[in-house]
């Protein structure tokens, strides 16, 4: 009986504490505002999965570069152009620098930082933004680059993938002179193989290794005192644009694929441009049997797509039925960016179990769509996704343009509801559902409570033991962005719990 009691004691003592550790963990939902600041931009983010390097700039930075450029700026519009005749409409971007009134007015027309800028919707003044700086020097994607890099560092976080249009026009002009077949996939298949593409991924292999160059010499990499950037793992996901004619769509991703194949820095596909616009929503089931056929749906290429990015303000209620539905299903896409108009679709709790049960990623992000959308935490369906089991990880889109960073974006989740167990799922999910190559250190992505057995016990630790587990850190890339993680998960719990 005694004994009996003993570890009735014994058992109870360990019950209070694991209590008592569970209740150490951070709350975040208890925190003040500039304690959760603090909080997440030194929590580990694991990556970002949905970042278009092009909307990543902020107009600081834009203007800044246009005046070490000789650009100009169009002062009625707002707008970027090249070197110019200064006029009345038209003044040197130095000028504008040293102008508060207009650089304060320039810097509204580059963002979403001004609701209601020009009487336009948020929707409107976001997707007008990219024509504003459209005249920024094609060289300073690397510039881009390398802000992101260094911010997501500062940020804790080290993996990357980013979305970048490789020879974007003369790749829909190879489309174009293969003409449109009709409608008949196989017959344009054909068309554009026999034009070859072989140039176009060479030349963006060549480009790739160019930016990378760039980057790595803003960066420092080289020298004695890199930037924390320099340490960020990245891939480059192929954006493929929805809006144009169908031949040159067609084009970007059948190259989008024969790059992917070739080069590993190149892990997956995109489709992007506003979903709600007229050709996007004439072509989308197209577009969809288009990455169904060139990617042997996803077989050949990752694919993750803009699809959901609706609500009934920009769409009809047939557009919002099945977007999501038809991503998955038809073009066989591995993520989903957005999403927000799954809980709308037909069918969408068997759609979201489906999903769920797939291991089919939703890349959330709340700042966008509270500014484009004019989604809230009450009318978000970020909480229904984690009810439903479908993965999310957060990400920021397009930062610059609408202010934010990652560790916002984790800021603002707790305000729409999320635990810390759910920043830390968002965390792990954005690189267990990456792209990377190899093998993971979960046999459970998603769930985090089954570490593959080679390395079950050693997780956290700075550098595996060598045998099995040091075999698969070191022969995986996934597995070494997993690790890395884990380590720093347990270096901040052991500093914040």
């Amino acid at each position: 009986m005694g004994r009996i009691l003993s570890r009735g004691l014994l058992a109870l003592g360990l019950a209070l504490a694991m209590g008592s550790a569970a209740q150490a963990r951070p709350d975040p939902a208890r925190m003040n505002a500039g304690e959760l600041a603090a909080f997440t931009l030194a929590l580990p983010k694991g990556g970002e999965l949905h970042n278009h390097i092009s909307g990543a700039a902020f107009p600081e930075d834009l203007l800044a570069w246009a005046v070490a450029d000789g650009l100009c700026v169009d002062i009625q519009a707002l707008a970027l152009t090249g070197p110019c005749q200064p006029s009345d409409t038209l003044k040197p971007a130095a000028k504008v620098l040293a102008d508060d009134v207009l650089r304060s007015a320039f810097y509204d027309s580059m963002t979403t930082r001004h609701p209601g800028f020009r009487d336009r919707s948020g929707h409107d003044q976001f997707f007008s933004a990219f024509d504003r700086f459209g005249a920024t020097r094609p060289e300073r994607i690397a510039d881009m680059m390398a802000g992101v890099l260094n911010g997501l560092a500062r940020q804790n976080t080290f993996y990357l993938e980013a979305m970048v249009t490789p020879q974007g026009f003369a790749t829909r002009a190879r489309g174009s002179q293969a003409g449109w077949k009709g409608g008949d996939l196989k017959a344009q298949k054909a068309a554009l193989e026999a034009l070859g593409l072989d140039d176009l991924v060479k030349a963006a292999m060549a480009g790739t290794d160019t930016m990378e160059q760039r980057t790595r010499a803003i960066l420092k990499c080289d020298t004695s005192t890199p930037e924390p950037g320099c340490a960020v793992t990245v891939r480059y996901l192929v954006q493929t644009i929805r809006v144009g004619p169908p031949e040159q769509t067609f084009a970007q991703i059948a190259m989008g694929v024969a790059l992917v194949r070739k080069d590993p820095r190149w892990v997956g596909l995109q489709l992007v441009a506003p979903e709600d616009s007229p050709q996007a929503l004439q072509y989308y089931d197209l577009h969809m049997a288009m990455f169904d056929l060139l990617t042997d749906h996803g077989r050949l290429a990752p694919v993750a797509l803009h699809a959901g990015e609706l609500t009934l303000k920009f769409a009809t209620p047939e557009a919002l039925s099945d977007h999501i539905a038809k991503a998955v299903r038809v073009a066989g896409a591995h993520r989903i960016g957005h999403g927000v108009d799954l809980p709308g679709e037909a069918g969408a709790r068997a759609l979201a179990a489906e999903m769920a049960a797939k291991g089919i990623l939703v890349e959330v992000n709340l700042t966008s769509n509270a500014h484009i959308l004019e989604l809230g935490k009450e009318t978000h369906p970020y909480g229904w996704f984690r009810q439903t089991g479908v993965p999310v990880s957060l990400s920021t889109d397009d930062a610059g343009i609408l202010r934010t960073d990652l560790s916002h974006e984790y800021a603002r989740a707790v305000d729409y509801g999320a635990s810390y167990g759910d920043l830390v799922t968002s965390a792990r999910n954005a690189i267990a559902f990456s792209f990377l190559a190899g093998e993971g250190l979960w046999r459970d992505p998603g769930a985090y409570r089954k570490p593959a057995g080679a390395c079950a016990g050693q997780l956290g630790q700075a550098n595996p033991r060598p045998g099995p587990c040091a075999d698969l850190v070191g022969s995986s890339d996934k597995a070494r962005e997993q690790w890395r993680y884990e380590h720093l998960l347990q270096t901040f719990e052991a500093q914040w719990g």
